[in-house]
């Protein structure tokens, strides 16, 4: 693992649920132990006692395990990852630190570090969008779980909680929240009142691995393409 904490496509999905403020609940399946992210919505019992009565955060699509027990439930899915150039300024080394087994050397002048140091190039900027459906048996209860989720993901904007490979979290902005009604209602013996937030998070994926430097040639190579701008 790096030294240097990077974001991937992944903690971006995985960042719904922590922004939901979302726990994860064990249970077995077929003396299999399974995970899943829940959160406790007042006035509204999934009635899965496994569960404990809370509400099941799920990716959108889920697997089979849950559909006959699928509402009510929160889905998420990433809709769109545009490139965002406009936040993306300038391309350099952004971050390093000393790579795992580096030697510390002091110089004559007294100056302290270390002979080898792990390099991270700069994050590339996304646009990530998201969209969050509450779904539920009846309206009343579509509509607490759409007010726990609101109170989350605030219009007009919020802050999108997610963890990078360090396990430290970051803020990002998230903006353009919006609100649709999804719910179906032809089949009254199998309705289902839904409501979908959607929004885009200013956010960052980290494309470029990390390298490995001795620290004179960190300096050299930083210097080269300061050179090149």
């Amino acid at each position: 693992m790096t030294v240097l904490g990077t974001l991937a496509i992944r903690d971006w999905d995985a960042g719904v649920p922590l922004t939901l403020d979302a726990e994860v609940a064990t249970y077995v399946v077929d003396e299999s132990t399974r995970e899943v992210n829940v959160v406790r919505v007042p006035g509204v019992d999934s009635g899965l006692d496994y569960l404990d009565g809370r509400v099941p955060v799920l990716y959108l699509e889920p697997e089979d395990i849950y559909q006959s027990f699928i509402l009510p439930c929160i889905t998420f899915k990433a809709s769109s990852m545009t490139p965002a150039f406009d936040r993306h300024p300038w391309y350099q080394w952004v971050a390093r630190a000393p790579a795992k087994g580096a030697t510390k050397i002091t110089l004559p002048d007294g100056t302290v570090g270390y002979d080898r140091y792990e390099n991270q190039w700069r994050a590339t900027q996304f646009d990530i969008s998201f969209d969050v459906q509450v779904m539920g048996r009846r309206r009343q209860e579509a509509n607490l779980m759409m007010t726990y989720a609101l109170r989350r993901f605030m219009p007009p904007g919020f802050i999108f909680k997610v963890i990078d490979s360090l396990g430290d979290v970051r803020e990002y902005d998230a903006v353009e929240v919006s609100l649709s009604e999804t719910s179906e209602l032809a089949d009254i013996a199998d309705r289902m009142v839904a409501w979908t937030i959607s929004f885009t998070v200013r956010g960052e994926i980290d494309l470029h691995e990390t390298v490995e430097m001795p620290a004179v040639q960190t300096v050299d190579v930083t210097y080269a393409r300061y050179q090149q701008r």
